[in-house]
Order: structure tokens, then C-alpha cells, then sequence
């Protein structure tokens, strides 16, 4: 099920348009109308929010509180041709699994063949019928750049069907005059867009996939990391498609293992052939249950790499390390999951 455009309106188109038409204005103009847009978007927000709060007040009694909540964004999301009720009237004990699901984004079309289109994905999916989904979204290009993450935010599991907002900020905007950016007191793009995805059984290793698709202008422009001595210059695109999977899911023998003493320790892999990137993450699985940021690296090597050195804390902490293999076209041809304690419990 594809996602259509939200009726959402998000700051960041109107903040891009306005920074690149106020060459000539002094800073207090641009600020008074960047409020000014800023109240036209609170409005058409507000008019949004009430056509679904009017959709929900026919079916609120067959969600939690909770669920009301992080479901606003379904009707517009999934539903443009069916009505909520109907949908909720479907659901069954036996909807999507839950559980901890990590996987990938490529992006479609950005327009740009120099960078890479690969991120970081992973969900918390509840168990039950309905109930919420936890999760981060991550980018990086290069390993000198800031691993930028993006949180899943207000997001829900209804049946076989997940949707959600995402949150979150990038790297600098390469095209724009930074004068008129910190003016405004913005650095980094700030985005908000929606993910949408479903549940796909009947594929191997019945994983979670879907799309997600910015609202706010972002598409085909480049964007550039603001970290000294790091050299990166990336185009994001309008959307992009993910796919995560459980963590027993193996595709390919990619024989992930770790080896060495206490801090000392290596993660090791064999590269499938036609091997072009390998996106590798490290995942607090604790922190990834309980809603914060699970990430605590994320490396997308591009040199045939065969191993990484994780990240030891002093303390034993339970993580998850997943490799996962692309060919020249962006295919997944590799995946192997490891969750482990590190260091090992004593």
C-alpha cells in the first residue's frame, strides 16, 4: 500500500523559500516573516488535526488513550479511499508480529549518482493488535560525519499496518546563504515527514517494509556535513523505501562473528560476491525497547571491509550488531544479526 502525500504542511519549504528570497533584507524582516509563514502553517495544521479528531470520535472507543494519540496520522496516511472504522473493524490478534525489526532505507531517485543512498533503519513494533512503534532512521555518508538520526515520533502498529511521524535534523544546507539561515537561528534542516509500511508475511524473513516521503522541499538538494576535516557533500531525496527484519532473519552466508578478549574484541564477516556497500550497526537493544536512541554506530563501508571494532562500554550492556550487504543497485544481498552482551556479563 503505497502512502500518499500528507496534507501537512512543514516549516522547512516555507523556511527555504523565504531564507533564498531575503538577499537584501536586514534579519528583523526575515524573522517577522518567517512568523508570519510560521502562523500559516500552525492554521492549516490546527484545520488537519480537527478533520481527524472528527474521523476518530466515530471508532475512540476501540483505542487506548495512548493509541488515540499516535494514531491522528492514520486516517490521511493509509486511508484515502477507505474510512477508519472499516479498517479498525479489521483488526486480529493474529496482525503483523512485533518485536525489535532492523533493516534499511534506500532512496529513490535523488538525482545525484555520486553519493550513496543507503541508511539505517530499525522498529520497535508492540506485540498486540494496536499498540505503539518505536524506532530511528539514520544517515551517514562518510565515517567522519555525525551519525544523524532521525526519531520515529507518535507512531502506531494497527493489524498489519505501521505508520508514524518522523523528527529530526541533518546536515547543513549547502545551497543556502548562511547568513540569513542563522538569522533565523537555524543551522540544519529540520524535517518532518510520515513512514508507512506493512506487514509482508508471505516474503523471506517476513519483514516490515514500506516508504517514507518528505514534505518539506528537501528533494534533489544537496546538503553538506559542518564538521571540520570532514569533507561531505550528499543530495537527499523526496522519498525513499525501507525494509527491517528480525533478528534471526540470515540472508546469504556472511559467517558475522565476534572474536577477541573483553575490550578487545572484533566483529568479523565475508563480504557475499558483488558486494558494493556494507551498512553496519551497533544497536543498544534496551534502549531501542524503551523508546530512546537505540544507535550507537551506524558505518557504511564501501572498500570491501571485513570487520570493525564495536563499541565496548564499561559497563555490560546488551547490543545488537547487524550487517547487511548491498550490490551495485542498492539490492540486499547479505544480512546476519548478532545480539550480545558486551562486555560479556561477569
Amino acid at each position: 500500500m503505497s502512502a500518499p502525500k500528507l496534507l501537512l504542511s512543514v516549516l522547512t519549504a516555507s523556511i527555504l523559500s523565504l531564507t533564498l528570497g531575503a538577499c537584501g533584507s536586514d534579519g528583523d524582516k526575515v524573522k517577522k516573516e518567517y512568523d508570519r509563514v510560521e502562523e500559516q502553517v500552525r492554521d492549516e495544521y490546527d484545520r488537519v488535526e480537527d478533520k481527524v479528531k472528527k474521523k476518530y470520535e466515530e471508532v475512540e472507543d476501540k483505542l487506548s488513550d495512548d493509541e488515540k494519540s499516535m494514531a491522528e496520522i492514520l486516517e490521511s496516511v493509509f486511508l484515502p479511499e477507505e474510512s477508519l472504522d472499516k479498517f479498525l473493524d479489521k483488526l486480529t490478534p493474529e496482525g503483523g508480529r512485533g518485536g525489535l525489526y532492523v533493516g534499511h532505507f534506500v532512496e529513490i531517485d535523488d538525482g545525484d549518482d555520486s553519493d550513496i543512498d543507503i541508511g539505517a533503519v530499525y522498529f520497535d513494533i508492540s506485540k498486540d493488535g494496536a499498540g505503539s512503534v518505536d524506532g530511528s532512521f539514520s544517515y551517514q555518508q562518510q565515517a567522519c560525519q555525525e551519525n544523524n538520526v532521525l526519531g520515529i515520533n507518535s507512531a502506531i502498529k494497527v493489524d498489519n499496518y505501521i505508520a508514524g511521524k518522523v523528527t529530526g535534523s541533518l546536515d547543513t544546507l549547502k545551497f543556502l546563504d548562511i547568513k540569513y539561515v542563522s538569522d533565523l537561528g537555524i543551522e540544519t534542516p529540520n524535517l518532518l515527514t510520515t513512514f508507512a509500511g506493512n506487514f509482508a508475511k508471505n516474503e523471506a524473513g517476513a519483514p516490515w517494509k514500506g516508504s517514507f516521503e518528505y514534505q518539506d522541499g528537501l528533494g534533489g538538494k544537496k546538503l553538506s556535513s559542518g564538521q571540520d576535516n570532514c569533507n561531505v557533500s550528499y543530495t537527499i531525496s523526496d522519498r525513499s523505501n525501507f525494509k527491517t527484519y528480525p533478528l534471526d532473519y540470515q540472508l546469504g552466508e556472511l559467517n558475522l562473528d565476534i572474536t577477541g578478549n573483553g575490550s578487545q574484541k572484533t566483529i568479523t564477516w565475508q563480504n557475499p560476491s558483488n558486494t558494493k556497500h556494507v551498512l553496519l550497526s551497533q544497536i543498544d537493544v534496551n534502549k531501542a525497547e524503551s523508546g530512546a536512541n537505540g544507535y550507537v554506530q551506524n558505518l557504511l563501508l564501501s572498500n570491501l571491509e571485513t570487520q570493525f571494532a564495536p563499541v565496548i562500554p564499561d559497563r555490560s550492556t546488551n547490543y545488537a550488531i547487524v550487517v547487511q550487504a548491498f550490490d551495485a543497485n542498492n539490492s540486499l544481498i547479505g544480512y546476519q544479526a548478532l545480539v550480545q552482551d558486551l562486555p560479556e556479563s561477569l
